[in-house]
């Protein structure tokens, strides 16, 4: 008897207790918020994503300049993205908050490293945090 009284408790206590739940996820979210802004770049197939400050710090958003080694340009691996067709991209940084995707050819992996054998020059500013949250903003997913 008293294993049923708690096969009954348990569920009533947790439909009671969720919407207490929902209400506080619902007053951290504005409404309109939209993170991040997405425009179509004139001419390629690729867009430019702008984020705000606020979800830039909300994903951690980081960057990193590529660097030049033995003749080839290195990001850290976590800037990498491969898509579905087995292409290779990074998110370059032109701009603050805005990222565009470029394609990358990547000879190796090393010590969480990537050694391009094409992509931008030395200097460039690319994601390295918050890669996949800029792929899904890009795309809508």
């Amino acid at each position: 008897m008293l294993r049923r009284r708690w096969t009954v408790a348990i569920p009533i206590c947790a439909i009671l207790f969720l919407p207490g739940c929902r209400d506080v996820a619902a007053e951290e979210v504005e409404v309109g918020y939209e993170p991040a802004t997405v425009e179509e770049i004139e001419g390629s197939d690729l867009s430019s994503v702008e984020l705000t400050e606020d979800a830039a710090r909300r994903i951690g958003l980081d960057t990193v300049p590529t660097t030049g080694r033995g003749g080839r340009t290195v990001v850290p691996e976590s800037a990498i993205w491969v898509d579905v067709n087995g292409d290779e991209w990074v998110y370059t940084n032109p701009e603050t908050l805005v990222f565009v995707r470029a394609q990358v050819v990547v000879k190796r992996y090393d010590d969480g490293l990537a050694y391009l054998s094409d992509g931008p020059a030395p200097g460039t500013e690319v994601a390295s945090v918050g890669v996949a949250e800029l792929i899904g903003s890009e795309f809508g997913i």
